[in-house]
C-alpha cells in the first residue's frame, strides 16, 4: 500500500473510536478545552493566551496538517465559533475529510466558522465546510483592494483592518460585484446557503465572502498576517454569536433593511450613524496607534525579560539596569569583542563612570551578572558558576571588591506573577555564604515598574541590590 493509502487507512481506523486530537503544542486536553465557546484552529499558543487573558472562553487545537496527527477533530461541546488559520503547504487532501458533517452541523444550528485564507489549497477549507460550488483558490501576490463592504455587520471589520491585508486568494473563477448575493443552489442544485461578496480585488474577483447557511454562516477572510489575532478578537467580541435576523420560519429578513425598503427619514439616520461610526473608528485607530508605539518602544524592551532567553534576555536586562540608573552597565561580549577569550559572565555593573572601564574594574566596586532563561527552575550549576567567575575576575583584575548576581528568567513559559521561587534553600544559603545574590527577572521588572509609578527611587533599588545577599527581594512600599 502507498504512503497515502496507509494514511487514509489510519484515519479511517482512528475515526471509528473518535479519539480526541493529540495536542502537540504543550496544551493538555482539559474539560475546559472541550467546552469552550470559541475554538482557535491552527493559531499559536501566544494567540490563545492573549484571548484567554482577556477572558474569552476559548480553546486551541491543531489540524492534522499542522500537527502531523491522524486524529479526528473534536469540536468543543459548547462551541459557537471556530476561527481557523488556513495556512498549510500539506498536500494530503484526505485529512479531515470525515469531519465536515460536524462543522456543517455547527453552522446549521447558528454557529460561525471564520477562515483566514493564507497559503493553502481549497481542500484545506472544504474538508471542514463541505463542498462550496465554484470555490477555487487562486493566489494574488499583492491584492489591489478596490472595494470593501460599507454596509452590514462586517463593515466595521474592513474599515479597521482593510489596509492591513497582506495576501488574498481569488476565491471564485468569475468577477462578482461587491454586495452581490447569490443563492448557491443556482450554481449547484445540491448546495445550500446564500453567499454575499464582502471584498473584491482590482479585477473584480471576490477575496472575501460570507456564506449564510441554516442559522449560521461561514466567513472567508483574506490574510492579515500578525493582525489575524486582532481581527479574531474583534469578531469574537462583536459577532459572537451573531447571525442575521431570522423570521419565525427561519427565513432571512435582512433585505428589509436595504435602501429600497427604507423611508427617507430613516435613510438619513442610517447615514448619520455611519458617519459617526467612521469618526469613532478613526479616533480609536489613533489611540491604537499611540498604544502600539508605547508598547513597542517603552514597554516591550522590558517585558522581554519575562519571556526570553540568551542574548535577547541579556539585552532586556541591560535595558532595565540602565533605566534603574547604574553609572556604567557593560555588556561583556561587547567589551571583549576584539579579544579571543572566554567571556563567561554577561554583564558588569560599575559604580563609577568617570574613569575608563580598564581602570574602574581594577579599583572600584564591581558587580558580575549572569542571565539565564529557562522554562524550569534554577539548576545548581547556574548558581555555582557565579562564584567561579567571581574568583577568576578577582585574580585577573587584582580586585576583591566584587559581588556576583544571577538574574534568572525561570519558568518563562508561565504567567510571571504565578511563578514560584526558582531558587532552592541550598542555593540561596550558598549565595549568602559567598556574598552573592540571586534575583529573578520578574522581581527586576517589578522594580522598574515601581520606579515608573513613583513608588520608589532609582537609588533605593541600587542600594538594595548592593546590600542584599542570597535571594534579592525589593521593598517597593512607598
Amino acid at each position: 500500500m502507498t504512503v497515502l493509502g496507509n494514511y487514509v487507512k489510519s484515519v479511517e481506523e482512528k475515526d471509528k473510536v473518535s479519539s480526541p486530537m493529540k495536542d502537540s503544542i504543550g496544551l493538555p486536553e482539559t474539560p475546559e478545552m472541550n467546552s469552550a465557546k470559541i475554538l482557535l484552529l491552527d493559531f499559536e499558543e501566544k494567540d490563545y493566551k492573549l484571548l484567554k487573558d482577556k477572558k474569552f472562553d476559548v480553546a486551541l487545537k491543531q489540524t492534522n496538517w499542522k500537527s502531523s496527527s491522524i486524529e479526528s477533530l473534536i469540536i468543543p461541546e459548547e462551541c459557537q465559533m471556530i476561527l481557523y488559520q488556513a495556512n498549510s503547504s500539506s498536500t494530503i487532501s484526505s485529512a479531515h475529510a470525515r469531519d465536515s458533517e460536524k462543522f456543517k452541523a455547527l453552522i446549521g444550528k447558528g454557529g460561525v466558522m471564520v477562515c483566514f485564507v493564507g497559503q493553502c489549497e481549497t481542500f484545506h477549507l472544504t474538508n471542514f465546510s463541505g463542498s462550496i460550488p465554484k470555490l477555487n483558490f487562486q493566489y494574488y501576490d499583492a491584492p489591489n483592494i478596490t472595494t470593501l463592504t460599507k454596509k452590514g455587520s462586517f463593515a466595521p471589520l474592513f474599515d479597521k483592518f482593510g489596509t492591513s491585508i497582506l495576501q488574498a486568494k481569488k476565491l471564485f473563477p468569475e468577477a462578482i460585484a461587491i454586495g452581490s448575493k447569490i443563492d448557491l443552489r443556482t450554481w449547484d442544485s445540491n448546495a445550500s446557503g446564500e453567499m454575499e461578496v464582502l471584498a473584491t480585488s482590482s479585477d473584480g474577483y471576490p477575496i472575501s465572502v460570507v456564506i449564510r447557511d441554516g442559522k449560521g454562516y461561514y466567513l472567508l477572510l483574506p490574510w492579515f498576517g500578525e493582525k489575524n489575532i486582532e481581527v479574531a478578537e474583534m469578531i469574537s467580541k462583536e459577532m459572537l454569536p451573531q447571525t442575521e435576523i431570522q423570521g419565525e420560519s427561519g427565513n432571512e429578513l435582512t433585505w428589509l433593511d436595504s435602501e429600497e425598503y427604507t423611508f427617507p427619514g430613516l435613510q438619513e439616520l442610517y447615514k448619520e450613524k455611519e458617519e459617526a461610526r467612521k469618526k469613532f473608528e478613526q479616533a480609536i485607530a489613533k489611540i491604537d496607534k499611540k498604544i502600539d508605539d508605547i508598547k513597542e518602544k517603552k514597554q516591550a524592551p522590558f517585558q522581554k525579560m519575562l519571556i526570553s532567553e540568551g542574548t535577547e534576555l541579556k539585552k532586556s536586562v541591560i535595558t532595565a539596569l540602565e533605566y534603574i540608573g547604574w553609572k556604567k552597565v557593560v555588556d561583556v561580549d561587547d567589551y571583549w569583542k576584539n579579544v579571543v577569550r572566554d567571556k563567561e559572565e554577561d554583564i558588569w555593573l560599575l559604580e563609577d563612570d568617570s574613569a575608563p572601564i580598564e581602570t574602574t574594574i581594577k579599583t572600584g566596586y564591581v558587580f558580575l551578572l549572569n542571565t539565564v532563561g529557562s522554562d524550569k527552575d534554577a539548576v545548581d550549576e547556574d548558581c555555582a558558576v557565579l562564584q567561579k567567575f567571581k574568583g577568576r575576575r578577582m585574580q585577573e583584575f587584582n580586585n576583591t571588591k566584587m559581588k556576583a548576581i544571577l538574574i534568572g528568567n525561570y519558568y518563562n513559559k508561565q504567567d510571571a506573577k504565578l511563578r514560584k521561587n526558582p531558587y532552592s534553600e541550598v542555593q540561596i544559603a550558598d549565595a549568602e555564604k559567598d556574598a552573592n545574590g540571586l534575583l529573578t527577572t520578574y522581581e527586576l521588572f517589578k522594580a522598574v515598574k515601581a520606579i515608573m509609578e513613583d513608588k520608589i527611587k532609582k537609588e533605593d533599588i541600587q542600594r538594595q541590590m548592593e546590600a542584599q545577599l542570597g535571594l534579592i527581594k525589593f521593598n517597593v512600599n512607598k
